[in-house]
This record gives C-alpha cells, sequence and structure tokens, in this order.
C-alpha cells in the first residue's frame, strides 16, 4: 500500500474535524511557552524539539495540517524543514506552514517564502499576533483542503468531458452518480448564498472573489487587471463587478505604493471569515468528507 495516498485519504476524511498545528522548536521553554498559548487558543497542538522528529511526526500523522517552525535550529535548521515538507508532503495532502525567527531580515523572509511558508512571526510572539497568525494559516489550510477535495471528487466521478470519447460505455458515469454530482452542485450553490450576497455575486463576481480569496489566502494581493482576466467577459464588464465587490465591503483596494500605475486587491476581513466559513462548510456538505 502505498504511504503517501494512504496518509492523504486520511487526512482529507479529517478535516471536517479540523487539523492538529504541530510546534518545532529546539528551546524547550519557547516550545512550552507556545504550546501553551495555541491550546489556550482552542487548537489541538503537538510539539518537536528538532526537525527530523518533526518531520517523522508528519509522515506518521495525517491530521497535522498546519506546521510551526522555528528556523534557527542545530543539525537541520527550519528552512531546511520546510522544504522538505513543501517537497514531500504539501503535493500529497493539505499542510501549511509558518515560520519563527529571532532574527527576522529580508533576506530570512524572503527564504522562508521561497519554502512556501505562508506567515514570518518574529519573536517574542505574544498571544494576538499568534491568533492572527493561526486564523490566517486556518483559511489557508480549509482552502487547500478544498482544492484537494475537488480533484478527489473528480477523479472519483471521472466525468466523461474528461475522457478520450471514443474509449466507449466502461467509465460512463451512472445516472445515480450524475445526479449525486447534480445534488452536490446545487448545495455548493445554496451553501455559497447563506455567506455572501447572491445579488452582489451575479455573473463573473464569484470567479472574481475566489481568485482574490485565493490569493489572500496565500497572503498576496491582486493587480486588479489579473482578477479581471480569470474570467471571459470584456475587461471593462470585469471590472465593473470588482467595483460592485468593493462597494458592497468584500474588497479592499488600493494604489501599489510602488507602481502607482497598478491597482491591488484582496479580501477585507469579514470576507476572508465569510469564505473560511464557506469551505469548511462545503467541505462538510461534500460526500468525500463523510
Amino acid at each position: 500500500m502505498d504511504v503517501s495516498n494512504a496518509n492523504s485519504d486520511m487526512a482529507i476524511s479529517n478535516l471536517s474535524k479540523g487539523c492538529s498545528i504541530l510546534v518545532v522548536d529546539d528551546d524547550s521553554a519557547c516550545l512550552e511557552e507556545y504550546c501553551d498559548a495555541i491550546e489556550n487558543l482552542g487548537y489541538t497542538v503537538i510539539s518537536a524539539t528538532s526537525a527530523p522528529d518533526a518531520l517523522k511526526q508528519i509522515a506518521e500523522s495525517p491530521e497535522i495540517g498546519v506546521v510551526i517552525t522555528d528556523l534557527e535550529m542545530p543539525t537541520m535548521d527550519g528552512i531546511s524543514l520546510l522544504s522538505e515538507i513543501s517537497n514531500r508532503f504539501s503535493p500529497h495532502r493539505p499542510i501549511v506552514t509558518l515560520a519563527l525567527t529571532g532574527h527576522s531580515s529580508l533576506q530570512v523572509a524572503t527564504k522562508a517564502m521561497q519554502s512556501q511558508a505562508i506567515d514570518l512571526l518574529s519573536k517574542p510572539v505574544s498571544m494576538e499576533q499568534m491568533a492572527e497568525a493561526l486564523r490566517r494559516a486556518s483559511v489557508h489550510y480549509f482552502a487547500t483542503a478544498y482544492r484537494f477535495q475537488i480533484t478527489a471528487l473528480t477523479k472519483r466521478l471521472d466525468p466523461p468531458i474528461l475522457r478520450d470519447p471514443l474509449a466507449g460505455q466502461e467509465g460512463t458515469p451512472t445516472e445515480e452518480e450524475l445526479q449525486a454530482f447534480t445534488r452536490m452542485l446545487l448545495k455548493f450553490q445554496h451553501n455559497r448564498s447563506k455567506f455572501f450576497d447572491p445579488a452582489v455575486l451575479a455573473g463573473p463576481s464569484w470567479e472574481i472573489l475566489l481568485d482574490i480569496g485565493e490569493a489572500t489566502l496565500r497572503g498576496e494581493a491582486v493587480p486588479a487587471s489579473s482578477a479581471s482576466a480569470s474570467t471571459h467577459v470584456p475587461l471593462s464588464t470585469a471590472l465593473r463587478h470588482v467595483n460592485n465587490l468593493v462597494d458592497a465591503g468584500l474588497v479592499r483596494r488600493w494604489i501599489d505604493p510602488t507602481d502607482k500605475r497598478r491597482t491591488l486587491l484582496e479580501l477585507e476581513p469579514d470576507a476572508v471569515s465569510a469564505m473560511q466559513r464557506y469551505l469548511e462548510t462545503a467541505w462538510k456538505l461534500h460526500p468525500l468528507s463523510e
């Protein structure tokens, strides 16, 4: 049995229950402090005192979905750990990484981001900073998990549009499977209206909101032109929908300070929370989460 595939399946099945947070630090005092803070915030937390120990725990525990690691550790440092997680685990299961450092610099931040860390926290980390970082990590985790889920569903149903039309009837979905797929799509549509005003999300607005949301979850802003390009409508029409999202309080817009010709977009904090709740609820509605 392929262990990576088995762990991926187990990770997907655990998503409706949330995920565990692994904290990695060779300093026992810091490790205890961060674990206590995270536990007090209501998360399930486990710890590791070295990068090799962390990798072993991740491999054996598919419920680990968020890893917070110190960067300055002996034998194997945090950057190496982040790279290993990115290469060995991220392609197969939803997992989000954050970095801790007592010596923050542009070079350190760049290395951490290149290793797929979504956040860099400077020591000492306050309870408020930890709470905010974990909220962003949670949103990112559920968004990543949602993409894994949709991919798994696509493979499971294997719709004929993705197949060779000359392959015959052997892999054609049954009528019951197509009915179940239709019901699932309707559930997603109804679920969306619980968190976002359907009147605001008419036309391509939902596609634009998802595109901006996906970037926001990565901690990045989206140029207005890029968000508009994600749709198949004229630029003027797409920008009108962007304006509607801004007016509705879902999207924040500002001029790029490094390039005054460019306008940047990201989700407003309330919209980020709504998107997280939508993704969590959509995940529970999905048949693969049962």
